[in-house]
């Protein structure tokens, strides 16, 4: 079970980033996924719904303890031939112990216990998505700068190019359709610019879910996550080692195991209907004592009793109670098998992903560089009237293709090794 100790832990860590962090500086990105984990909704509902399943299991064990009760009754009689040891004020204390419940109270105690696991793991899994969420949200926006950069970059480079055709032009005037080509081209780019544009604010908005300070004007903290020693650096380099950490440990396979066994005490439970119920109660209540043939007075006393409640017939409730949780149970279990094989797919392909961004990312990069030489290659050229505006207007498109399929896959990659990490449990962790 998670202590009382991490819970306090994650409490003051909240608490210190709404104290010192938001409007004091802009945050980088370890700082917003912390954020996140410290005061998102899901999180805090997460966190309460453990605390609510861990009350359960003290309401359970509370069927073991004497339940102690006080009753008080004021009346008031037409009779006023009554004895005046007839009180008009009348209390009744009573205790009531369970003795033997064909071990139903401790059965309903596990299955607290257990539902509690099950609560705590899904808790985990809810850290797991609200640091992914926040992880992508930040990714999301560091490339949204970046290709809004591109666009303003490629809408500069279409400026020059309508630039020097317009020279062109003013000299001779029957290269007016190079103008109008080159004039469409960069108002396409000025179209593109528009779109990365909104596409900026939009990915600010949603990392405003996470964080609703200032942000710096470029990313912090985001590539030194990925460095060796970083937050998000260490990650299996083999399908094998990725494997090996899909084990029962797992947060969304415990989370099922705990299911599994609040269905086998759930069992445990409705076949404990058919046993009898032994209780010890004592009440101090008034008693009638007889005085003669006719009289009879009445004395306060303790009334103790031993109840043995030994079900009969139920009209089948119980039988169906039993069928209806090993249903339940058997349910479990292959919710059980299931979530081990989805795990392992997860897992698989979140690396395989990976693995891809990662040679898209290098490619890319490689095939950047060299659009932006072929580029300024072919405007000399242009220049010197040894290439056409056309040769120049697509290798332009080209280059900006190339460079944004780069940026694209680098931040991809950054992208599915979160994703990796969190189909492994071992994201929010890290934070």
């Amino acid at each position: 079970m998670k202590t009382r100790t991490q819970q306090i832990k994650w409490t003051c860590v909240g608490a210190a980033l709404l104290i010192f962090g938001g409007p004091v500086k802009a945050q980088s990105f370890t700082e917003v996924v912390q954020n996140a984990l410290a005061i998102y909704p899901s999180m805090l509902s997460a966190r309460a719904k453990t605390e609510a399943q861990r009350s359960d299991i003290d309401r359970a064990r509370a069927a073991h303890m004497p339940q102690i009760n006080y009753g008080y009754t004021r009346s008031k009689y037409a009779n006023s031939d009554l004895p005046a040891s007839l009180h008009s004020n009348m209390r009744s204390p009573s205790v009531r112990f369970n003795l033997w419940s064909g071990g139903r109270i401790e059965a309903d105690a596990e299955r607290a216990e257990a539902l509690s696991y099950s609560s705590e793991y899904q808790e985990a899994i809810t850290r797991d998505d609200v640091a992914l969420l926040a992880a992508e949200a930040y990714i999301n926006w560091a490339r949204a700068i970046d290709m809004f950069e591109l666009a303003a970059k490629n809408f500069e480079s279409h400026r020059i190019t309508l630039s020097d055709i317009q020279k062109i032009v003013d000299v001779d005037t029957g290269r007016r359709i190079d103008l109008e080509q080159a004039q469409v081209r960069m108002d396409n780019a000025s179209l593109t610019k528009l779109q990365r544009q909104t596409e900026l604010l939009q990915t600010r908005q949603r990392l405003g879910r996470f964080w609703q300070g200032p942000l710096p004007v470029k990313p912090m903290g985001l590539n030194e996550a990925l460095v060796p020693t970083g937050r998000l650096g260490q990650v299996p380099q083999t399908l094998e080692l990725v494997m090996d950490a899909v084990s029962d440990d797992l947060p969304t396979i415990a989370q099922q195991k705990a299911q599994v066994q609040a269905a086998e005490a759930g069992v445990t439970l409705a076949r404990g209907q058919y046993w009898p119920t032994v209780d010890l109660t004592a009440t101090r209540q008034l008693n009638p004592v007889s005085n003669g043939l006719f009289a009879t007075t009445y004395k306060e006393d303790t009334f103790t009793q031993v109840q043995v409640n030994m079900p009969l017939y139920s009209g089948g409730a119980t039988s169906a109670g039993i069928r209806t949780a090993t249903s339940q149970l058997t349910a479990a279990q292959n919710g059980l098998d299931e979530a081990r094989l989805l795990a392992r797919e997860k897992a698989g392909v979140a690396y395989q992903d990976w693995v891809n961004a990662q040679g898209r990312a290098t490619q890319g990069e490689s095939q950047a560089r060299v659009g932006d030489k072929v580029v300024e290659g072919y405007r000399l050229q242009f220049r010197l009237a040894r290439r056409q505006l056309l040769d120049l207007l697509n290798i332009q498109a080209e280059a900006f293709s190339y460079q944004s399929a780069a940026t694209t896959a680098i931040y991809d990659e950054k992208i599915t090794r979160a994703r990796l990490l969190a189909a492994m449990g071992d994201l929010a962790k890290r934070f």
